[in-house]
């Protein structure tokens, strides 16, 4: 099967989790960091899901899934204890137009969760389409590898250029200055992960004095 990769804005969304599954606490986290509008169907708190509700981080329901349970939501995360309320998930979740991520049961899925890698904003996925969830997760630990803590402090570094450069009139020269600041950075960043951010900004300092000195 061939899937359309899309990261999605959750912010403030609803978002329902049928909650029970081992992976129950990971799902969750995800899905608060994503600063999404949780609901969660689970019967018994073995997830801290009390505390969590006490604080006003999530609604929680203590009970299971019912149908008719989907109506207004965004997006539905399925990983009960037992899945064999997938297919009614999946007919209600087709029914009503809501993606259905039903963990572990790509088959009564209309989406599914990468694996991911994040360093900031910088965030890599990996999928194997649900044939082999295991290899994308040690694939992800070798991109770990790759990819340390100061690629995520690079994306931020880029970020607070994006108005400077966008004060060149150029595409051009945009586009040229972008390349070679990133690709520097990269070098450095190979070279030496702990120091090279330092010379990476640096040296993104100067191309910007020079292509300034150029439009004057």
């Amino acid at each position: 099967m061939t899937y359309f990769p899309l990261m999605l804005d959750l912010r403030g969304r609803p978002v329902l989790l049928l909650a029970g599954g081992p992976e129950t606490p990971a799902k969750l986290q995800a899905l608060l960091e994503a600063g999404a509008e949780v609901t969660v169907l689970c019967e018994e708190d073995g997830f801290g899901l009390e505390a969590l509700a006490r604080a006003g981080r999530i609604r929680w329901l203590r009970r299971g899934y019912r149908e008719g349970d989907l109506e207004g939501f965004f997006l539905v995360i399925s990983h009960p204890k037992d899945k064999a309320i997938h297919p009614k998930v999946k007919a209600e979740a087709d029914q009503r137009g809501v993606f259905l991520v039903a963990v572990d049961d790509p088959q009564n899925a209309s989406a599914i969760l990468p694996a991911v890698l994040r360093r900031g904003e910088l965030l890599v996925a990996l999928s194997t389409s649900g044939a082999a969830p295991a290899l994308a997760v040690r694939l992800k630990e070798r991109l770990a590898r790759l990819f340390p803590e100061a690629y995520g402090e690079l994306v931020a570094f880029l970020r607070t250029l994006r108005p400077r450069i966008a004060r060149i009139p150029s595409f051009e020269e945009r586009k040229r200055l972008w390349y070679r600041i990133v690709d520097q950075a990269l070098e450095e960043l190979d070279l030496d992960p702990k120091e090279g951010l330092q010379r990476a900004r640096q040296r993104a300092e100067e191309a910007l004095e020079e292509v300034a000195a150029w439009t004057r």
